[in-house]
Order: structure tokens, then sequence, then C-alpha cells
């Protein structure tokens, strides 16, 4: 009984890892690891090739007269760590307009 019931507990914790979604970018990930959240003033930006790597902005902190991290800024850097390092490779956006624009802005 032990062993079907640790069974069931570890396919479930994968199941709900395989559907976890993201916060911003209307779950989308190609936006969010190319642009990050949508908020203009974000402390962090993605960088080429978006599967990891990023940049502290120069008006946030740890410039001391920088403006200080929403929880906002916090979640969405640790949702991008988590995420976009999965993708193997960093494609381009061979659609119309921009990637935001894909089944409306977001």
């Amino acid at each position: 009984m032990k062993r079907w019931m640790f069974a069931l507990c570890f396919v479930l914790f994968f199941i709900a890892d395989a559907h976890a979604q993201l916060t911003y970018r209307n779950n989308d990930p190609f936006v969010f690891c190319r642009y990050g959240q949508k908020n203009p003033d974000k402390c962090w930006q993605p960088l080429p090739p978006y599967t990891g790597p990023y940049m502290i902005s120069a008006w946030c902190e740890p410039n001391p007269y920088g403006k200080e991290w929403t929880a906002d800024d916090y979640a969405s850097l640790e949702e991008y760590k988590f995420y976009c390092p999965k993708a193997k490779k960093s494609g381009s956006w061979t659609g119309p307009g921009t990637g935001e624009q894909s089944r409306g802005m977001h």
C-alpha cells in the first residue's frame, strides 16, 4: 500500500510541474522569455539567446539611487530563471509583427 501511495504522489508531482503556467504575458513562454514582463519600468531585462541570461536595469537597486524592486520584478525573474533555461536554443519569430502581437497584445 505504501509503495502505491508513493508512486501516485511521485506521478502527481511531475504532472503538476508539467502543467505549471506562467503568470506573465498570457502564459506565452516565447514572449515572456524574449521580452520579460510587460511593465516598462521592470528591474531586469532578458538578454539573447533568451535562455537564461538577464541584465539588471540601471534605474533599480543595487544602484544606491535606484528604485526598489517590486514583488512582480522578483516573481517574474524567478519564473524567467525557472522556465526559460529549459529551452535548448532560442528561436526567432517568423509570423507577422512581433511575437507580442500574436493572438492579441500580451
